[in-house]
């Protein structure tokens, strides 16, 4: 529940930075989409809710410390039509995320794709903004 209200606070900080010209809460404002970076970590949690659904992980920097990750995924309906389940994922499991990550530095992405724990590839599902 701790990790929940942290993610939540910092995706709700990361969207309030966004420039407020774009519509909906334009994605390109939070995440860079020039870069693509690709973690591998622990799944904590696995939020299956709209608008969009996330998968709350820890992974290890490269100094070895363990790093609480948030990626935002698309809707359930997109991510639903790629396969997804909201039992595809549960604490416990080990992914490894390519994702579009944060502008601002912070461990938050956008999910682009997911190597699940059986060694199934999921896709986003659509247009995340």
């Amino acid at each position: 529940m701790k990790s929940s209200l942290m993610f939540f606070a910092l995706v709700a900080a990361v969207l309030m930075l966004g420039y407020a010209g774009f519509a909906h809460h334009g994605t390109n404002a939070s995440y860079d989409p020039s870069r693509t970076i690709v973690v591998t970590g622990i799944v904590t949690e696995f939020v299956w809710a709209n608008p969009h659904a996330h998968i709350l992980f820890d992974a290890k920097d490269d100094k070895g410390e363990i790093v609480h990750w948030a990626a935002e995924g698309s809707s359930p309906t997109n991510w639903a039509k790629q396969g997804w389940k909201k039992t595809t994922l549960k604490a416990g499991d080990k992914i490894t995320i390519t994702m579009h990550p944060s502008k601002f530095g912070t461990p938050v992405g956008v999910v682009m794709k997911v190597l699940l724990p059986n060694g199934e590839e999921l896709g986003r599902g659509g247009n995340i903004d």
